[in-house]
């Protein structure tokens, strides 16, 4: 039986005249499943088994960002990596590591309500935003001299 996640995700793609198909179902499952953003390459290996090739995945990743159901996160200012959006994921914002390169999610309210405060005062409406705070993480602050 579907998930209450796939169930919304299928009637997404319905809404917007695309074809639910198999591959779409397997990268999105495997999306749900990650509690962190996937490259690609990633991807590839959870779904190895499906034999789903890099450049299915590529577009099947254009089509999630065009329809708003994954956004890219940009890992160690090279890699582009996906993740799942609102309805599909608790919205977040991200720290990352300028050392490692690892990132850790950031859930906090008062940012939430920091940036709607500062977007009303501009009279803008915000759809969507996506942040990265860069510095180095706890274990790095260990062995890293900084100011």
């Amino acid at each position: 039986m579907p998930t209450a996640g796939e169930q919304e995700f299928t009637k997404l793609l319905r809404d917007r005249h695309v074809r639910v198909t198999p591959n779409r179902l397997t990268v999105f499952r495997a999306m749900q499943k990650s509690s962190e953003p996937l490259t690609v390459p990633e991807l590839a290996a959870l779904v190895e088994e499906s034999g789903l090739n890099t450049a299915t995945l590529y577009r099947i990743m254009e089509t999630f960002t065009e329809l708003q159901i994954t956004h890219p996160v940009l890992q160690d200012h090279q890699n582009v990596a996906y993740e799942l959006r609102e309805p599909f994921a608790r919205h977040h914002d991200h720290l990352v590591c300028r050392q490692c390169g690892k990132t850790f999610d950031l859930y906090d309210c008062r940012l939430e309500a920091a940036l709607e405060s500062i977007s009303d005062e501009q009279g803008f409406h915000i759809d969507f935003h996506q942040m990265e705070l860069h510095g180095l993480c706890p274990s790095c602050q260990k062995s890293t001299p900084h100011p």
